[in-house]
């Protein structure tokens, strides 16, 4: 009788879009990391070529995780995925409050973690078309290959160079029409960074997350994180 394993990974599955092998590692275990190597051992070797190889093809990589058993808290998000390819395109990261009046004529309200979803319907793409139009005036169409690559092109500069000098706490605060920004700032901080800010601040990386969200008051820590 063959027992298979059940991971519990402590994370969703945006890690496979967070450019920091030791996070994969202190996240999802060496277990998960060893099971991920063997699945992929035709085109990696370890964990470095594994989080390169993920960037590279984020929406084929689903493929390679079929007959995963995960457990845990993060459970659901990961069967979802596993079996249908698909994450929840809500934004993740519980930016610190900032007071901000700023108006932004930008819709994205697609978090990056939407990267992931296998676009194998009409359905799926709707909601890139719907809730992120104003990213298909930048590009023609979502990224098979290095999209974060591409949507370093693809962002004007001006919104990038915003969040520098008024943080991305300021951008997640302003409005666009009635909504908040929150999904923009994930973009800029993952544009600049290669890491997801959510899994930033679960794992205590406070620091920067902070200093590239305008030196906001460190308050409230223990509730940064917030389940899509």
């Amino acid at each position: 009788m063959v027992i298979l394993n059940v991971f519990k990974p402590r994370i969703d599955p945006c890690i496979f879009l967070h450019r920091d092998a030791e996070d994969w590692t202190r996240l999802l275990g060496e277990d998960f990391i060893d099971e991920l190597i063997r699945r992929f051992s035709h085109v990696v070797r370890d964990v470095d070529e594994l989080v390169e190889y993920v960037f590279e093809y984020p929406e084929a990589f689903h493929i390679g995780l079929r007959g995963l058993r995960v457990g845990g808290p993060y459970k659901e998000q990961w069967l979802l995925y596993i079996e249908s390819g698909y994450v929840d395109p809500g934004w993740r990261a519980r930016w610190p409050y900032v007071p901000s009046d700023g108006e932004l004529d930008v819709r994205v309200q697609v978090s990056p973690c939407y990267l992931l979803t296998v676009l194998n319907g009409k359905e799926r793409a709707y909601i890139w078309r719907n809730r992120a139009p104003t990213i298909f005036k930048w590009i023609s169409a979502v990224p098979r290959r290095r999209p974060l690559d591409v949507f370093r092109e693809a962002f004007p500069a001006w919104i990038r160079e915003l969040a520098w000098s008024r943080g991305y706490s300021w951008v997640a605060w302003s409005r666009w029409r009635d909504r908040r920004n929150k999904h923009l700032a994930e973009w800029l901080y993952w544009l600049d960074s290669g890491r997801m800010a959510h899994i930033d601040m679960a794992v205590g990386r406070f620091r920067d997350v902070y200093e590239m969200a305008a030196r906001t008051i460190k308050s409230g820590a223990e509730v940064l994180y917030e389940l899509s």
